[in-house]
Protein backbone atom coordinates (compact mmCIF):
# COMPACT_ATOMS: atom_id res chain seq x y z
CA UNK A 1 0.00 0.00 0.00
CA UNK A 2 1.26 3.70 -0.87
CA UNK A 3 1.60 5.89 1.36
CA UNK A 4 0.67 9.77 -0.61
CA UNK A 5 2.17 12.59 0.69
CA UNK A 6 0.88 15.92 -0.42
CA UNK A 7 3.37 19.23 -0.01
CA UNK A 8 2.12 22.39 -0.13
CA UNK A 9 5.05 24.84 -0.97
CA UNK A 10 5.56 28.47 -2.33
CA UNK A 11 3.18 30.84 -2.14
CA UNK A 12 0.31 28.54 -0.84
CA UNK A 13 2.29 27.22 1.94
CA UNK A 14 3.37 30.85 2.86
CA UNK A 15 -0.93 31.53 2.62
CA UNK A 16 -1.59 29.12 4.36
CA UNK A 17 0.55 30.22 7.79
CA UNK A 18 0.06 33.60 7.23
CA UNK A 19 -3.85 32.22 7.72
CA UNK A 20 -3.28 29.98 10.63
CA UNK A 21 -1.63 33.10 12.37
CA UNK A 22 -4.25 35.34 11.78
CA UNK A 23 -7.30 33.11 12.93
CA UNK A 24 -5.09 32.32 15.99
CA UNK A 25 -4.59 36.10 16.54
CA UNK A 26 -8.15 36.93 16.03
CA UNK A 27 -9.15 34.09 18.10
CA UNK A 28 -7.29 35.70 21.75
CA UNK A 29 -7.97 39.01 20.66
CA UNK A 30 -11.61 37.22 21.40
CA UNK A 31 -10.97 35.21 23.98
CA UNK A 32 -8.76 37.68 26.43
CA UNK A 33 -11.72 39.94 27.30
CA UNK A 34 -13.95 36.76 28.31
CA UNK A 35 -10.43 35.11 30.00
CA UNK A 36 -10.01 38.51 32.09
CA UNK A 37 -13.71 39.09 32.73
CA UNK A 38 -14.02 35.27 34.36
CA UNK A 39 -10.52 36.31 36.45
CA UNK A 40 -12.03 39.73 37.16
CA UNK A 41 -15.37 37.16 38.36
CA UNK A 42 -13.42 35.22 40.13
CA UNK A 43 -10.83 37.40 41.56
CA UNK A 44 -14.04 39.83 43.04
CA UNK A 45 -15.22 36.84 44.41
CA UNK A 46 -12.40 35.38 46.10
CA UNK A 47 -12.21 38.55 48.00
CA UNK A 48 -15.62 39.51 48.78
CA UNK A 49 -16.14 36.25 50.15
CA UNK A 50 -12.95 36.72 52.93
CA UNK A 51 -13.70 40.86 53.12
CA UNK A 52 -17.07 39.62 54.31
CA UNK A 53 -16.46 36.85 55.96
CA UNK A 54 -13.82 38.66 58.12
CA UNK A 55 -16.28 41.92 58.73
CA UNK A 56 -18.80 39.63 60.05
CA UNK A 57 -16.26 37.57 62.63
CA UNK A 58 -15.12 41.17 64.19
CA UNK A 59 -19.26 42.24 64.60
CA UNK A 60 -20.10 38.73 66.21
CA UNK A 61 -16.31 39.01 68.43
CA UNK A 62 -17.38 42.67 69.49
CA UNK A 63 -20.82 42.00 70.10
CA UNK A 64 -19.47 38.81 72.51
CA UNK A 65 -16.90 40.36 74.25
CA UNK A 66 -17.44 42.08 77.87
CA UNK A 67 -17.65 45.40 77.88
CA UNK A 68 -15.80 46.70 81.41
CA UNK A 69 -16.45 50.65 82.21
CA UNK A 70 -14.08 52.33 84.90
CA UNK A 71 -15.20 54.64 87.04
CA UNK A 72 -12.77 57.40 88.38
CA UNK A 73 -14.46 58.40 91.60
CA UNK A 74 -12.58 56.81 94.11
CA UNK A 75 -10.47 59.18 96.18
CA UNK A 76 -7.83 56.47 97.84
CA UNK A 77 -6.72 55.43 94.35
CA UNK A 78 -8.86 52.48 94.17
CA UNK A 79 -10.30 51.73 90.43
CA UNK A 80 -13.87 50.34 90.63
CA UNK A 81 -14.88 47.88 87.73
CA UNK A 82 -18.27 47.02 86.79
CA UNK A 83 -18.85 44.56 84.01
CA UNK A 84 -21.76 45.14 81.49
CA UNK A 85 -22.74 41.16 81.59
CA UNK A 86 -22.82 38.40 84.34
CA UNK A 87 -20.05 36.47 85.01
CA UNK A 88 -19.62 33.00 84.70
CA UNK A 89 -19.59 30.17 87.94
CA UNK A 90 -16.47 31.69 89.79
CA UNK A 91 -15.03 28.75 91.45
CA UNK A 92 -17.83 26.97 91.11
CA UNK A 93 -19.96 28.63 94.51
CA UNK A 94 -23.30 29.41 93.22
CA UNK A 95 -26.53 29.32 95.69
CA UNK A 96 -28.54 25.76 94.41
CA UNK A 97 -30.13 25.52 97.74
CA UNK A 98 -32.60 28.21 97.09
CA UNK A 99 -34.01 28.11 93.83
CA UNK A 100 -35.60 31.65 93.67
CA UNK A 101 -31.56 32.68 93.74
CA UNK A 102 -30.53 29.39 91.27
CA UNK A 103 -33.03 30.93 88.67
CA UNK A 104 -31.84 34.60 88.85
CA UNK A 105 -28.31 33.64 88.58
CA UNK A 106 -28.72 31.11 85.35
CA UNK A 107 -28.67 33.16 82.29
CA UNK A 108 -31.49 33.98 80.21
CA UNK A 109 -31.06 30.79 77.94
CA UNK A 110 -29.74 28.42 80.76
CA UNK A 111 -32.82 29.59 82.37
CA UNK A 112 -35.51 28.47 79.56
CA UNK A 113 -33.60 25.27 79.55
CA UNK A 114 -34.37 24.98 83.25
CA UNK A 115 -37.99 25.45 82.35
CA UNK A 116 -38.27 22.89 79.55
CA UNK A 117 -36.94 20.47 82.10
CA UNK A 118 -39.23 21.23 84.21
CA UNK A 119 -42.16 20.52 81.32
CA UNK A 120 -40.76 17.04 81.04
CA UNK A 121 -40.41 16.26 84.44
CA UNK A 122 -38.14 18.04 86.32
CA UNK A 123 -39.16 19.43 89.98
CA UNK A 124 -38.26 22.86 91.47
CA UNK A 125 -38.45 22.58 95.05
CA UNK A 126 -37.28 24.79 97.33
CA UNK A 127 -33.86 23.97 97.77
CA UNK A 128 -33.40 23.18 93.94
CA UNK A 129 -34.27 21.65 90.84
CA UNK A 130 -34.73 17.61 90.87
CA UNK A 131 -35.21 15.66 88.24
CA UNK A 132 -35.11 11.94 87.72
CA UNK A 133 -34.13 11.26 91.77
CA UNK A 134 -31.03 13.45 91.37
CA UNK A 135 -30.70 17.38 92.28
CA UNK A 136 -29.58 19.01 89.28
CA UNK A 137 -27.76 22.00 88.29
CA UNK A 138 -28.29 22.56 84.19
CA UNK A 139 -26.71 23.35 81.63
CA UNK A 140 -27.17 24.47 77.73
CA UNK A 141 -25.08 24.39 74.99
CA UNK A 142 -26.08 26.03 71.81
CA UNK A 143 -23.73 23.84 69.73
CA UNK A 144 -20.67 21.62 70.00
CA UNK A 145 -17.40 22.64 70.17
CA UNK A 146 -14.61 22.38 67.44
CA UNK A 147 -12.76 20.11 69.63
CA UNK A 148 -15.38 17.89 70.59
CA UNK A 149 -14.66 18.71 74.55
CA UNK A 150 -17.37 20.64 76.12
CA UNK A 151 -16.39 22.44 79.06
CA UNK A 152 -18.61 22.08 82.33
CA UNK A 153 -19.03 24.09 85.37
CA UNK A 154 -21.26 23.55 88.20
CA UNK A 155 -21.29 23.54 92.03
CA UNK A 156 -20.24 21.28 94.13
CA UNK A 157 -23.76 20.79 96.08
CA UNK A 158 -25.62 18.75 93.69
CA UNK A 159 -26.24 15.08 92.43
CA UNK A 160 -25.70 15.16 88.51
CA UNK A 161 -25.73 18.41 85.97
CA UNK A 162 -28.39 17.85 82.95
CA UNK A 163 -26.58 19.15 80.00
CA UNK A 164 -28.25 20.17 76.50
CA UNK A 165 -26.78 20.25 73.63
CA UNK A 166 -27.85 21.75 70.39
CA UNK A 167 -31.39 22.83 69.51
CA UNK A 168 -33.20 25.62 71.64
CA UNK A 169 -32.91 26.09 74.97
CA UNK A 170 -37.13 25.13 75.24
CA UNK A 171 -36.09 22.28 72.56
CA UNK A 172 -32.65 20.54 72.34
CA UNK A 173 -31.71 17.77 70.49
CA UNK A 174 -29.46 16.28 72.92
CA UNK A 175 -30.07 15.84 76.62
CA UNK A 176 -27.30 14.11 78.91
CA UNK A 177 -28.02 13.22 82.70
CA UNK A 178 -24.47 13.31 84.34
CA UNK A 179 -24.14 11.59 88.08
CA UNK A 180 -21.45 13.73 90.09
CA UNK A 181 -19.34 10.53 90.41
CA UNK A 182 -18.67 10.72 86.60
CA UNK A 183 -18.32 14.28 86.44
CA UNK A 184 -15.12 16.42 85.12
CA UNK A 185 -14.73 20.15 84.02
CA UNK A 186 -13.81 19.12 80.56
CA UNK A 187 -16.12 15.96 78.70
CA UNK A 188 -15.67 14.74 75.39
CA UNK A 189 -18.83 14.12 73.26
CA UNK A 190 -17.61 10.40 73.20
CA UNK A 191 -17.79 10.53 76.92
CA UNK A 192 -20.96 12.03 76.74
CA UNK A 193 -22.91 9.07 75.03
CA UNK A 194 -23.45 6.83 77.77
CA UNK A 195 -25.06 9.32 79.91
CA UNK A 196 -27.75 10.31 76.86
CA UNK A 197 -31.29 10.55 77.49
CA UNK A 198 -33.70 9.40 74.72
CA UNK A 199 -35.84 11.73 74.36
CA UNK A 200 -38.70 10.45 72.48
CA UNK A 201 -40.15 8.91 75.83
CA UNK A 202 -41.18 12.70 76.73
Amino acid sequence: MKVKVYRIGGITGIFLVFLTLLLLIILAIFALPIFLILMAIFGGYVLLKYKVKSFFKKIWYRLRRKKIKIEDASTNGEVKINFAKRIEIDDKKVETNNINALLDYLDENTRAFAYYLKKIGAEFREDGIYFKGFKIYPIFKKSYPINEIIKLEYPEDIDAVVLGLKGEPYEPKFLYLIPKEFLKDRMSISELRRFEINLSTF
